[in-house]
């Protein structure tokens, strides 16, 4: 059985579920986060109390100084990347005997970049997975390790496919360190290039509705994806701007010729309801504003009123 003395870069709880696997089976050298994300600080640190294993802070400055150091002092033999922001390079993915692994949470090489699962919901995709990976020098492009993958389900928001990848990983940390343990070359398949797409961090207007031409079914899917990463789905209304977190298909609209986005209903009793391109109405349940958040039919106590507009 070979020695397993990992160095864990992470900078999102998604990584906690995977980083207790192989702290459970005690083969965890150090963990490292970025210094300016005090959360993770803070989580790591209540996580390793009592175990042992250090708790080290890199910042974008000089993190290779800091990483070479931490390798050769730890005896590191695998660095594990877990939502690590910092290119590692070469020279660094060389120090490791068994080099560098990505755990990427969203399925290679068809979802490549900073934000898988988000790209996942905006996409409408009918899957998202786990994709372990030896890491190269390129971004998400080394070959697989392993990969796995799940259902998403209509209801599923960021918050709720983040929690369930999470997990997920923990199963694939768990196998990951078998391979580690027993076999002194680690199996993998190269990334088939001609399917792989590489997605940038979205803009504001790949978050923003666009009651013109998006389908009821569609805004549902963009509100569930920004929920609760980017506080929903931007729009407006009366210049005044809303994030939709909670939205669902209400029936068919029937009545007069209405512009997509006109407001047919804000009350208690029914709600707020919005006329779609598609001839749907939207019953938004739960909405963002710099006041807060609020019910749907909230927005009647700030003046909005029906047949106003979504823009």
């Amino acid at each position: 059985m070979n020695e397993v003395k990992a160095l864990i870069l992470c900078n999102s709880p998604i990584a906690i579920p995977g980083i207790k696997e192989f702290l459970f089976y005690n083969k965890v050298a150090a963990i490292a986060t970025t210094r300016r994300n005090k959360e993770m600080q803070h989580i790591l640190g209540q996580l390793l109390k009592d175990t042992g294993v250090p708790l080290l802070q890199f910042d974008n400055k000089d993190y290779k100084e800091q990483l070479t150091g931490a390798i050769r002092e730890y005896d590191v033999n695998v660095g594990l990347l877990m939502t690590f922001p910092f290119i590692i390079t070469k020279e660094i993915l060389e120090l490791p005997a068994k080099g560098f692994i990505n755990f990427h949470y969203g399925l290679l090489p068809g979802c490549r970049g900073p934000q898988p699962i988000l790209r996942h919901l905006l996409n409408n995709d009918k899957e998202a997975g786990i994709t372990v990976h030896k890491v190269d020098e390129g971004i998400d492009t080394g070959p697989i390790i392993m990969q796995e993958k799940i259902t998403i389900e209509e209801t599923d928001t960021y918050g709720i496919l983040q929690s369930k990848l999470a997990f997920l990983a923990a199963k694939q940390a768990t196998n990951l360190l078998k391979i580690l343990s027993y076999g002194q070359i680690i199996p993998a398949i190269p990334q088939n290039e001609e399917k792989a797409v590489y997605y940038e961090m979205p803009g504001a207007t790949e978050l923003t509705i666009n009651w013109n031409k998006m389908p009821a079914r569609e805004i549902v899917r963009m509100a569930n994806a920004c929920n609760p990463w980017n506080k929903g789905a931007g729009t407006s209304i009366n210049d005044w701007g809303i994030g939709i977190t909670e939205a669902e298909l209400a029936g068919s609209y029937e009545g007069k010729e209405k512009e997509p986005g006109t407001i047919i209903a804000c009350d208690i009793t029914k709600g707020l309801l919005v006329k779609t391109v598609d001839d749907k109405l939207l019953r938004i349940n739960i909405v963002y504003t710099n006041e807060g958040y609020f019910s749907g039919s909230r927005l009647a106590s700030f003046g909005i009123e029906v047949d106003m507009i979504f823009k």
